[in-house]
């Protein structure tokens, strides 16, 4: 029983620390836009304001079933997807603990190892970002271990655990899906080199099998309930243009002037500055093959995943990658013996790693100096998200709202529940489109001047409505962005 209470307590200090980071964030605007989508989707679907169809075909499918779980059972307004990212993490924090501790680390090395590890700036950006990434980093610590026990074995158990990852990836992140894809020419040097040679071809079929038969399930759900479920194909354009814009103007950027190579270069540089604990392992036992090439092979996967999702447009931005370098430096403790006997090298690398993390994220995403100078000087990232979030707040207790909120998720994020909220999947905001009249007790609307505002259903057929109102109703509340109007 002893035995687990120090990963117990490391789990609920990772635990309380990621839920106050993630709600920092949220204020902050530091939550991607993706991340805010999935919360007010599971907020939506976990009080039964979303259609079956849409819930089956939503992706990533399994950060959002996931939520949507949660935020059913919790009470309402219980931050579901925060919640869900901070548990994982504790979890993985006492897992990370227990797997340094069956190696051989003696406690006090294992406590700081798991911490520098779980606390590294990749990991918790990943956190903070919402259950898919943290879910992401989940996955590729399980398919970093099927690599290494493929190449001792190459089984059936180490083949389904191999599967059965690369089918985690792929529905956990859009980024987690080209690291799926992108594994698949170096498969083959991940199993024993005997079975390779007989029968290469099966041995990849056999591997990537279970992502295929999951894509093509998802797709034909997706085509069968019309939806979101399409999303993995279509890239978030806004994103990718942002990042496109922010890397080139950074160190990453101007290297070739190809930004999928450089974006490829900028990974692999992030690897090396993120988990020098490896890089000097691999050195140290670069002719023991079965322990090189699990790691070698997680690498190139990255750096082709990173190449395969700049260059194609449709996963997003890469900067989800920079998530590997912990998990693999854990990976590499765990499994290698010769580094773990060398305490006095393995503890200064880690540190080394958390400093090359947060210098690997500035390169990758230049992005990060900005947003942390203005979370330092206590502004908003986002006044619009923060506008919608306070929005949410003040009609917590108003039923019958009639708002856009798939334009503007934020507003059903910061009110903590969909039900009394008339949305665009709701036929009353169709009839008030179609019939050009509002009769609900409730209409909120933004500024048709900002970027939130010129997307708006409800401004687009209504232009005047942000300057006059609906008439017979009254201004109840605003903010810089956004208007109440309620019936007299």
């Amino acid at each position: 029983m002893t035995r687990f209470l120090a990963p117990a307590a490391i789990g609920l200090s990772v635990f309380v620390s990621i839920l106050t980071m993630a709600a920092l964030a949220v204020r902050s605007g530091l939550i991607a836009d993706d991340a805010v989508m999935l919360w007010a989707g599971a907020i939506t679907a976990g009080g039964g304001g979303m259609p079956v169809g849409l819930i089956v075909a939503a992706y990533p499918t399994i950060p959002f079933l996931a939520s949507t779980l949660v935020e059913f059972m919790a009470p309402a307004g219980t931050p579901a997807p925060a919640l869900l990212a901070a548990g994982i993490g504790g979890i993985l924090a006492g897992t990370w603990y227990l797997s340094l501790r069956t190696a051989g680390l003696p406690l006090l090395a294992a406590v700081v190892a798991t911490v520098l590890l779980i606390f590294h700036p990749a990991l918790l950006r990943a956190a903070v970002a919402g259950p898919s990434e943290i879910l992401l980093v989940v996955f590729l610590y399980l398919l970093g271990h099927a690599l290494y026990d493929l190449r001792a074995r190459s089984g059936v158990s180490e083949v389904m655990a191999a599967g059965i990852a690369l089918v985690g990836l792929a529905f956990s992140h859009p980024m987690g899906a080209a690291i799926a894809c992108a594994s698949v020419p170096f498969l083959i040097f991940a199993v024993r080199p005997a079975l390779a040679v007989n029968s290469a071809l099966n041995v990849v079929l056999t591997l990537v099998f279970p992502t295929v038969f999951a894509a093509a399930a998802f797709a034909y759900c997706s085509w069968v309930f019309p939806g979101s479920g399409w999303s993995f194909l279509i890239a978030p354009a806004e994103g990718i243009s942002t990042w496109t814009a922010s890397f080139r103007r950074g160190i990453g950027g101007a290297m070739t002037g190809a930004t999928a190579i450089d974006a490829g270069i900028a990974a692999a540089i992030a690897l090396v500055l993120g988990a020098p604990v490896a890089v000097i392992a691999m050195i140290r036992i670069v002719r023991r093959r079965p322990l090189v090439v699990p790691a070698l092979v997680l690498c190139a996967t990255t750096v082709a995943a990173t190449v395969l999702a700049v260059a194609t447009g449709v996963f997003g931005d890469p900067v989800a990658v920079t998530c590997v370098p912990p998990v693999l430096a854990a990976i590499v403790i765990m499994r290698v013996p010769d580094i773990r006997a060398r305490l006095e090298v393995v503890l200064p690398l880690l540190a080394i790693g958390w400093l090359g993390g947060a210098a690997a994220l500035v390169i990758v995403d230049p992005r990060t100096i900005d947003d942390v100078g203005v979370v330092l000087t206590r502004a908003s990232l986002d006044p619009a998200r923060t506008d919608a979030l306070d929005l949410g707040g003040a009609i917590v207790a108003r039923e019958g709202v009639l708002v856009d909120s798939v334009n503007a998720p934020a507003v059903v994020v910061g009110r903590g529940r969909a039900a009394g909220l008339i949305t665009p999947p709701d036929e009353d905001f169709g009839l008030a489109i179609l019939t050009a009249t509002i009769g609900t007790p409730f209409v909120a609307v933004p500024d048709p001047q900002s970027n939130v505002g010129a997307q708006d259903r409800l401004n687009k057929a209504f232009p005047l409505l942000y300057q006059r109102g609906p008439l017979g109703y009254r201004l109840v509340y605003h903010n810089t962005n956004w208007r109440l109007f309620g019936r007299i």
